[in-house]
């Protein structure tokens, strides 16, 4: 489905990071084309997403993910059970390579803290390859 190759998506993503933007929003914004989100709209609605919703719980790429993949699916009801199994199955990808933690501040954590950048690459990565085989 993607156009854009992965190289270009993480070199956008870490622009993004470099320009301010929150590790949600670098890979929301990161798949535009794919989402149908213009970049302002995008950089709203995750703007609260950042360093595990502001509260160090949930990791913003992941939300972030969950977020994109959810702009595949329809708005009716019966498309909420397809979405929340690609949420499940990029989640389950994301924290599998990252000894099974998708909370913010056990990333962060000693003594194997994940840079912030480094996770948005992974994330955007995950994301790309999801889309890639829609």
């Amino acid at each position: 489905m993607t156009k854009i190759s992965l190289e270009d998506r993480k070199a956008h993503a870490m622009r993004l990071r470099q320009e301010g933007y929150n590790c949600a929003q670098s890979v929301i914004m990161a798949f535009g084309d794919v989402t149908g989100l213009d970049i302002d709209t995008a950089a709203r609605i995750s703007s609260g997403l950042g360093a595990g919703l502001g509260c160090g719980e949930l990791c913003g790429v992941a939300n972030a993910m969950a977020m994109a993949q959810g702009m595949l699916h329809g708005p009716e009801a019966a498309s909420k059970a397809p979405s929340m199994k690609a949420s499940k199955e990029l989640l389950d990808t994301f924290a599998s390579s990252n000894g099974n933690r998708l909370r913010c501040s056990d990333l962060k954590g000693k003594p194997d803290v994940r840079p912030c950048n480094e996770l948005v690459a992974q994330g955007v990565e995950i994301l790309h390859n999801y889309f890639e085989e829609q």
